[in-house]
């Protein structure tokens, strides 16, 4: 049974922006996945976070400033 706070927040709520939070400020997956007591990363990563506002751009500056070895 889940139990709610008024006005509707349940205490995973907190859990699952806590484990957001803490990706998105740059701890690895692991630390968080230590600290949220899951079996395997996947599953923070599959429950615990949510897409975060920029993610597009962070994936296309990734891509952007990504570059091969020149052949020497």
């Amino acid at each position: 049974m889940s139990r709610r706070a008024e006005g509707g927040l349940r205490f995973h709520d907190l859990r699952h922006s806590y484990a957001s939070w803490l990706i998105t400020s740059g701890v690895p997956v692991p630390d968080v996945q230590m600290v949220m007591g899951h079996e395997r990363p996947t599953t923070t990563l599959a429950i615990c976070t949510h897409v975060q506002g920029g993610s597009q751009e962070r994936v296309l500056g990734a891509l952007a400033a990504f570059s091969l070895p020149e052949k020497g």
